[in-house]
């Protein structure tokens, strides 16, 4: 069958983004993404996606404004409390008791809140701890954002004030995040589509993220952060997202919104014979 106007307008489009970007849209196709590309064009007054595959090639400015309008940066301090006060209150001490310095990474970290907010948690918990804090982000301009700590009042408002006054200054209309707990998070450019993924987490914070792409690049996304957990760690993920339906992953549903990965089953010293089912 012959592909659509559609179907051709937005292949037009996604080798562009490629080409520009380095973004894959085939990945992230959905009625979801057609709302938004639709709503886009219609800010810039651009009749379809083969339209605005045109503009971008010929204006740098709108690349840089449709890349920010793509990444859908939105972000703030502990955001879904509830969930972080799990964190805070049982799985940053189970694994503590486990591990002594953890490996901590939140994958598509937009603007550092999140992994920042770990950093702040463990700084209350652990404060002599010596853990490493990766945040990973596709947008280089968010990634640069995130390491400079600077946050509007809207991103902070989850701090509880006595935090707020301890690690941040005020200035201006902006609040800053004191040096010494930005410098415990190393912050750098990772593609979950494409790029290989870091193996040996502690902990893995993947929120709000993979629901904007297709299902066969959720479930292969899904399988990599499983694979890059240690036996016993964790997979932090959002609130609209969920695991199910993705079989072989390794990972069990602990709580809304975690999943640990399962330990090795261990090998009997003498076998009872056969090789047993599951």
């Amino acid at each position: 069958m012959a592909e659509s106007t559609d179907d051709l307008a937005f292949a037009i489009l996604a080798a562009t983004v490629h080409r520009l970007l380095g973004i894959d849209l085939e990945a992230y196709r959905s009625q979801q993404l057609d709302r938004r590309l639709q709503f886009f064009r219609t800010r810039h007054g651009l009749q379809d996606n083969a339209d605005l595959a045109a503009r971008l090639r010929d204006d740098p400015h709108l690349v840089q404004e449709f890349a920010n309008f793509l990444t859908i940066n939105v972000s703030e301090f502990f955001r879904n409390p509830d969930r972080f006060d799990l964190l805070r209150d049982r799985f940053l001490p189970e694994l503590l008791r486990r591990q002594r310095s953890l490996r901590i990474w939140s994958a598509g970290c937009s603007v550092g809140a999140e992994i920042y907010s770990v950093a702040l948690l463990l700084q209350e918990l652990d404060p002599t701890g010596r853990h490493e804090l990766l945040g990973t982000d596709i947008d280089a301009g968010a990634l640069e954002r995130a390491r400079q700590g600077v946050f509007e009042p809207l991103e902070v408002r989850g701090v509880p004030a006595p935090w707020r006054d301890r690690y941040f200054r005020r200035e201006g209309s902006v609040w800053v995040l004191n040096p010494e707990i930005r410098c415990r998070v190393r912050f750098t450019r990772h593609d979950l589509v494409r790029d290989p993924y870091p193996a040996g987490w502690d902990l893995i914070l993947c929120r709000n993220v993979v629901i904007y792409f297709t299902e066969p690049v959720k479930r292969r996304v899904w399988m990599n952060l499983a694979a890059s957990l240690r036996p016993g760690g964790i997979l932090f993920i959002g609130g609209s997202e969920s695991l199910y339906g993705v079989p072989g992953t390794g990972l069990r549903y602990v709580a809304p919104c975690f999943y640990v990965r399962e330990e090795p089953a261990s090998t009997p010293d003498h076998p009872a014979g056969g090789t047993g089912g599951a």
